[in-house]
C-alpha cells in the first residue's frame, strides 16, 4: 500500500479565483501545508523576484542509473524499511543521487519535472556561503572583520561587536525568535520586510532588510558563544558581501558559479523591498542544477576544470574545529542531533569525515560526502517546517544508498 501524499492536483490547489477558500494559495497561506505543495513550484507567482542567469553552454550530466528503491534500512523507531516508502512518506517533490559525477536515481513526484524551479528554503544559506568563499580567497571580505565594518547601520542594533564569522557560525547574541509557525510573532515580521509575505494594511514597521535588521536592539548572551539559528544573520552577511566587493549577488554569483557550473536553468531569488537577494531562504532552482552546485562542493570547488570554489574554503567548512562542535552539543539542536556541527552555513553531518548538508524547512536537503564521491539533492513539501525524526530518517536512506553503492 502506497504512504504517497495527495499532490497539489489532487488536493486542486491553485491561485484561482473560482476554487473555494480551502483551496486558494494566498500571501497569508503559501508557505504551509497543504499550499506548499503547490507554492513551492511557484514562487515567481507569489513574489518579487529576480533572476541569475544559467549557463549560455549547459553542460549535461552523465546518467547511469541503479534501482535503489528497495535499498533497505532501519529508520529512526527502528522499524525496517526502504528508500522507496521514505521517498513516498517524506513528501518528495525530487529526488536526485550522483555516484562518482553520475546520476544514479533521478525522480520527480507531486507534479515536479525536470525544468520546474522549487524553493530551497535554507539551503540558500549554504550557496551564499560558497560565494562568501571566494570573496574571502580574494580579499574583499574578512572573517574577522566586524559586521558593522561592512554595515554600519547596525552600529546601534545588537549586531554591533559582532564578526562576520560569527554570523556564518550562527554565534551571533541578537535577541531573534525563529518560530514558523507563529504567523503573529517576530519571524512574521521578519518575512513582510524580506518580501515573503505582503504587510496587513495597518502594518507600520519596516518592509526592507537592513531597516527590520536596525530594529533588533536586544541581545540574549554574547557574541561567539553558543549556536543559536538565527536566519537573519545570512541577510546580515549577504549584506556585507555586496557591500564588500561592490556587486550584487545576482550578478556575482551568476558570473563566478551559477554560470561556469553549467546551470541549465536561471535560479530565481526572492527580493525585498529595496531589491536585495533574500540571501537566507529565497533562491529556486530546478533539481539537476540543486545537483550540480552539490557536485562543485563534493569535487572540491572545481566544476569543468575550473577552480570556482577555493578548495581550502570547502575543507574549511567540513572540518569544524572543536570549539565549534561544542558550540553546537550546547544548542537547541545538540541533542536531536549528536555528533553534528555547524560551520559556515553548512550542516556537518560527520566532523571526522567531512560529510556535510545544506538544509531547509520542509525538507530541503544536500548531504556530500566527498569521500565517496556520492551526493544527494532531495526537494519536498513536508507539512511541518521542522521535523527532526523525519530529516534523520532522510538522512539513513542516503547513506543506505551510499554504503549500497561502496
Amino acid at each position: 500500500m502506497s504512504n504517497q501524499p495527495p499532490t497539489a492536483a489532487e488536493l486542486g490547489l491553485g491561485m484561482d479565483v473560482r476554487l473555494s477558500p480551502e483551496q486558494r494559495v494566498d500571501w497569508d497561506n503559501w508557505t504551509v501545508a497543504p499550499y506548499n505543495r503547490w507554492s513551492f513550484q511557484r514562487v515567481q507567482q507569489l513574489t518579487r523576484t529576480a533572476r541569475i542567469s544559467s549557463s549560455p553552454e549547459p553542460v549535461p550530466l552523465d546518467v547511469a542509473l541503479v534501482d535503489v528503491g528497495g535499498v533497505e534500512f532501519a529508520d529512526m523507531s527502528g522499524k525496517a524499511t526502504n528508500v522507496e516508502s521514505m521517498l513516498e512518506r517524506t513528501w518528495t517533490d525530487g529526488f536526485l543521487v550522483m555516484h562518482r559525477g553520475r546520476i544514479i536515481s533521478e525522480r520527480y513526484f507531486n507534479s515536479m519535472r525536470p525544468d520546474t524551479l522549487h524553493l530551497l528554503m535554507s539551503c540558500s544559506k549554504s550557496l551564499t556561503s560558497t560565494l562568501v568563499g571566494v570573496a574571502v580567497a580574494e580579499g574583499a571580505l574578512a572573517p574577522s572583520s566586524l559586521l558593522t565594518t561592512y554595515v554600519p547601520e547596525l552600529a546601534d542594533t545588537a549586531f554591533a561587536g559582532a564578526t562576520v564569522q560569527q554570523a556564518l557560525d550562527m554565534r551571533v547574541g541578537i535577541d531573534f525568535e525563529e518560530d514558523y509557525e507563529d504567523l503573529n510573532g517576530e519571524w512574521r515580521r521578519c518575512e513582510i520586510a524580506t518580501g515573503w509575505r505582503e504587510p496587513d494594511p495597518d502594518y507600520e514597521g519596516p518592509r526592507e532588510m537592513v531597516r527590520y535588521m536596525q530594529t533588533l536592539t536586544d541581545s540574549v548572551g554574547p557574541h561567539g558563544d553558543v549556536f543559536h539559528y538565527q536566519s537573519i544573520l545570512t541577510d546580515a552577511l549577504g549584506v556585507c558581501l555586496e557591500r564588500a566587493t561592490g556587486r550584487s549577488f545576482v550578478d556575482f554569483f551568476a558570473e563566478r558559479i551559477w554560470q561556469p557550473m553549467g546551470a541549465e536553468q536561471d535560479l530565481v531569488t526572492i527580493v525585498e523591498g529595496s531589491g536585495i537577494a533574500v540571501f537566507e531562504g529565497g533562491f529556486n532552482c530546478c533539481l539537476r542544477d540543486f545537483a550540480r552546485f552539490a557536485r562543485l562542493i563534493c569535487e572540491g570547488g572545481i566544476a569543468h576544470g575550473q577552480q570556482l570554489v577555493p578548495v581550502s574554503w570547502i575543507n574549511e567548512c567540513r572540518y569544524p574545529n572543536d570549539a565549534l562542535v561544542d558550540a553546537f552539543a550546547r544548542s537547541e539542536y545538540g541533542e536531536a542531533l549528536a555528533g553534528y556541527a555547524y560551520h559556515n552555513k553548512w550542516w556537518v553531518r560527520d566532523p571526522q569525515r567531512g560529510v556535510i548538508m545544506a538544509l531547509g524547512i520542509h525538507g530541503q536537503t544536500l548531504y556530500i560526502d566527498p569521500d565517496r564521491e556520492f551526493l544527494v539533492a532531495k526537494f519536498s513539501s513536508q507539512p511541518a517546517p521542522v521535523d527532526i525524526a523525519m530529516a534523520l530518517d532522510q538522512v539513513r536512506g542516503f547513506e543506505a544508498i551510499a554504503e549500497y553503492l561502496a
